[in-house]
């Protein structure tokens, strides 16, 4: 095993850490195109011995990013953070305290202003299909859609 191979495998995986966190997962895929398995092992074991890498640690941190910027559901989160390689345990606890309801509703609040429409069929189709894309349930969606909507008739936002 060479040291100069080794080294240059560490330096790949410092330089994709150094534009995000990263899973071990994903470092091992991109490492495993330029370099042999025992050499990505060598690196992957250097990463986490140094702290450099903690699936836990990306796990939270994806969550809250993505919950954050993107209002994305727990099961769209779910679904990015296995792709991943993420351990559906690790998983679990990351999304223990992403409120779906919450965030679907800031996030249909968002949505409506783009929809333009008083008719109330198009506007939950329409929104329905976002809130669904970005994750969703369909009862959280549709729970999400009454509730902005009501909140729309309320304060006149929307002339029927």
């Amino acid at each position: 095993m060479s040291e100069k191979l080794i080294a240059a495998a560490k330096t790949s995986a410092l330089r994709l850490l150094s534009y995000r966190p990263r899973s071990t997962g994903e470092i091992q895929n991109r490492l495993s195109d330029k370099f042999d398995h025992e050499t990505v092992g060598i690196t992957i074991d250097w990463l986490i011995k140094n702290e450099m890498v903690n699936d836990e640690k990306f796990a939270n941190w994806w969550t809250e990013s993505r919950v954050r910027q993107k209002f994305l559901g727990s099961s769209m989160i779910r679904k990015e953070l296995l792709d991943k390689g993420i351990s559906s345990s690790i998983v679990n606890k990351a999304l223990v305290n992403v409120d779906d309801n919450l965030n679907a509703q800031q996030l249909a609040g968002r949505m409506c202003r783009s929809i333009g429409t008083t008719d109330i069929k198009q506007f939950k189709r329409k929104l329905y299909g976002k809130l669904m894309r970005r994750g969703f349930s369909a009862g959280v969606a549709l729970g999400s859609i009454d509730k902005v909507w009501n909140s729309l008739n309320e304060n006149n936002e929307i002339s029927l």
